[in-house]
């Protein structure tokens, strides 16, 4: 492959092959290139919300530590190179092009062999080889649940379950406990593991697992705990407690930050304990630093427009609680899509009671909701960008429209109205 073009019509072609079950075409590649899996140093990090948030917070610090951080996340938005970043800077189409040619062979002897690996297969194995021999320490965010995710074959140094709630439960299982068996799939044979603030359903399967093969736990609010928290001149402040106590800022909305802080300071705090060189100055300013696109991130001023990926309906109660924290006296819009196989209802639901005007719609995706997905009582426009501009021109100067449901439906809107 010569152009980027040319790859992205390739990853087309895998994506119609949709999500297979398990792990024994991932196991033939990273057999056949070696295992490059093998020589990272990682941290891996599963649950419902708050990997992404996590992640960033232990990047920023160990970046301000002087490490070379890779980091790979899922969904890669707005291309599918955003999958994989060292530090701050996202593979080049030149080095994406040359790793996956360097597989192709491989690729194209499992499909004549009936083994034909699919999408995220093949962009774990790149992500490996990729980070292989230049990065100190890698941050992988699972893709889906945890037990059977392509993600897990890495030999972690720590293993971080932030939350488990309700999403894909389709794949994952109908209640929290099954849920929690597929996150809980990424504990590994004595390795820590830093569990967030769970459901007790979840929590008595992610204990189990750990007990099962002597996995040391660190438990939110009982092995270390956030406390005088608050708000203040647009960031907040809150004390880190585990042995000590440290001095937090954070400049991310929302109080469910702090719980996701909390997650990366304890992991963190096992980094030092096993030898690695992480300062408090560098703690606090790479936690002061972190910001993550999609994430309650103002996209205009006056009137304010900011975006949200929340996506299933725990993530949608947090935007809603943000918005009573921050926004209550504002007027709010909010501009509604998601995937169609998400708690539409709830989610809806949920948005409606929040806000002054609600719209949903809909963007062009395979998976989008349609209006036969809604209600009949919420407003619905067929093209988003309809709704936008009508939106828009009625909104006075401290008036507040939140775009939200989708990571995907966010990234097409930020794009058309930054164009």
């Amino acid at each position: 492959m010569n152009t980027f073009d040319e790859v992205e019509a390739f990853f087309a072609s895998r994506r119609k092959l949709g999500i297979k079950q398990g792990l024994e075409r991932l196991d033939y590649l990273l057999e056949k290139t070696n295992h490059p899996e093998m020589q990272l140093k990682a941290v891996h990090l599963a649950g419902t919300n708050g990997k992404g948030s996590t992640l960033t917070y232990m990047k920023e610090v160990l970046i301000e530590s002087g490490y070379k951080v890779g980091s790979f996340v899922s969904p890669g938005l707005p291309t599918i190179r955003d999958h994989m970043m060292i530090n701050h800077q996202t593979i080049s189409e030149e080095e994406f092009i040359a790793v996956l040619n360097d597989l192709l062979p491989l690729i194209v002897e499992m499909d004549q062999m009936d083994k034909a690996p699919s999408e995220y297969e093949i962009l774990m194995v790149m992500t490996f080889l990729y980070f292989s021999g230049q990065t100190d320490i890698v941050l992988i965010e699972t893709c889906m649940g945890g037990k059977e995710d392509v993600t897990n074959r890495i030999k972690p140094m720590i293993t971080i379950i932030t939350t488990v709630d309700y999403d894909h439960m389709g794949f994952l299982g109908s209640s929290l406990a099954e849920i929690a068996v597929h996150k809980a799939g990424i504990i590994k044979k004595q390795v820590p593991v830093v569990v967030g603030d769970l459901p007790q359903e979840a929590l008595e399967v992610v204990l189990q697992k750990a007990n099962s093969v002597n996995a040391p736990v660190y438990q939110y609010k009982k092995d270390y705990l956030v406390k005088d928290w608050q708000w203040k001149a647009k960031t907040q402040q809150f004390t880190f407690v585990h042995h000590k106590e440290i001095p937090v800022e954070i400049s991310m909305l929302g109080s469910h930050q702090a719980d996701n802080a909390a997650n990366a300071l304890m992991a963190m705090q096992l980094l030092i304990d096993d030898g690695w060189a992480i300062e408090q100055h560098a703690l606090q300013k790479g936690m002061k630093q972190a910001k993550i696109h999609n994430r309650l991130e103002m996209i205009r001023e006056e009137p304010a427009i900011l975006i949200d990926g929340a996506h299933n309906t725990s993530s949608i109660k947090k935007l809603t609680d943000t918005i009573q924290t921050y926004w209550k006296d504002k007027r709010i819009f909010i501009l509604f899509s998601a995937f169609k196989d998400k708690e539409i209802a709830k989610m809806t639901e949920l948005l409606s009671r929040n806000c002054d005007r609600l719209v949903v719609t809909t963007f062009d995706h395979p998976r989008a909701l349609s209006a036969d997905n809604i209600a009949d009582s919420f407003e619905f426009y067929s093209n988003y960008k309809d709704a936008l501009k009508e939106i828009t021109e009625r909104m006075r100067q401290d008036d507040c429209l939140i775009i939200t449901g989708s990571l995907h439906f966010v990234e097409e809107v930020k794009k058309h109205i930054q164009n």
